[in-house]
């Protein structure tokens, strides 16, 4: 119980200082409509390109708060995908604190942020060709006001004080969320067990990404620890772990599922990366057989 409680701790508290600087940048976003008609017009094409090289920096914070900025309707669902995508949490750290492993980040960064592209381009133009941006306001409950952020400023709201309280506000309850539900995961994966759970992968099998995505979507910076040793010691293929870690965004989903208004909308997301984490990880592995 007590490795439990401090790993949730941790894995919470790390993501805290991302989290609040995201929230001042929405708040103050909010009133900015110059930035919308941007995202809106050429800012929108670099979307996905910008989203997959943010998402392979090796903070789980970063996932979290990128699902924030698509529930306040600040970038597109093809760009939360592509940073989605190219998350890798734990991996590279771990990876680099081996020194034989060096090729092995380099490529799984390349492949990771080259999936992540391909994807958030083609999601662009296809599934979610016809996507408007529009921020949303996110701090309009705190001021009390009823008003349009995104057409003008409100004197409570513009006010530095007030921005920087919204922002804190925010964060703590996101943080509160995160901890809660991180420590009933951690709870069932401690009792599950690690070596349970690569006992159940199929070894060498080009459905093994498959299981690995599976394993990805649980939310957490535990998740890519785990299918980083698992490729470490063999038990599963480079292109199980792409699968897995591609899949995985550390607290992404949660926030995701916490803060957007349309579920469904947060449902396909989901879907979404989880198949293409899928099919890049099976055309991968096959690729190298």
């Amino acid at each position: 119980m007590t490795h439990v409680l401090l790993h949730t701790l941790l894995d919470t508290l790390k993501t805290v200082p991302i989290l609040f600087v995201v929230y001042l940048f929405i708040e103050w976003l909010e009133h900015r409509v110059d930035f919308v008609k941007f995202m809106n017009g050429k800012g929108a094409r670099f979307g996905p390109l910008i989203g997959a090289l943010v998402g392979c920096i090796p903070q789980c914070g970063f996932s979290a708060a990128s699902a924030s900025l698509y529930s306040g309707g600040m970038i597109g669902a093809s760009t939360l995908i592509a940073v989605f995508l190219s998350t890798s949490d734990e991996a590279i750290p771990i990876m680099l604190s081996n020194l034989s492993d060096m090729d092995l980040v380099v490529w799984l960064i390349l492949v990771k942020v080259a999936v992540a592209v391909a994807a958030g381009y083609l999601l662009k133009y296809t599934l979610f060709r016809s996507e408007t941006l529009r921020v949303r306001t996110l701090g309009q409950h705190d001021c009390g006001h009823d008003h349009d952020h995104a057409g003008g400023e409100c004197g409570c709201c513009s006010h530095h004080g007030s921005i920087f309280k919204s922002a804190v506000v925010h964060t703590l309850k996101i943080t509160a969320f995160l901890a809660v539900t991180m420590f009933i995961i951690n709870l069932v994966v401690e009792w599950i067990g690690e070596d349970n759970l690569e006992a159940v992968l199929l070894s060498g099998s080009v459905f093994q990404p498959i299981l690995t995505a599976l394993i990805g979507l649980i939310p957490g910076c535990a998740t890519s620890v785990l299918l980083t040793q698992l490729l470490i010691n063999g038990s599963i293929s480079f292109g199980a772990a792409i699968a897995g870690l591609s899949a995985g965004t550390g607290f992404g989903y949660l926030v995701l599922f916490k803060e957007c208004r349309n579920k469904k909308s947060a449902f396909k997301i989901l879907v979404c990366t989880y198949l293409i984490s899928v099919v890049a990880g099976m055309a991968i592995h096959l690729a190298m057989l």
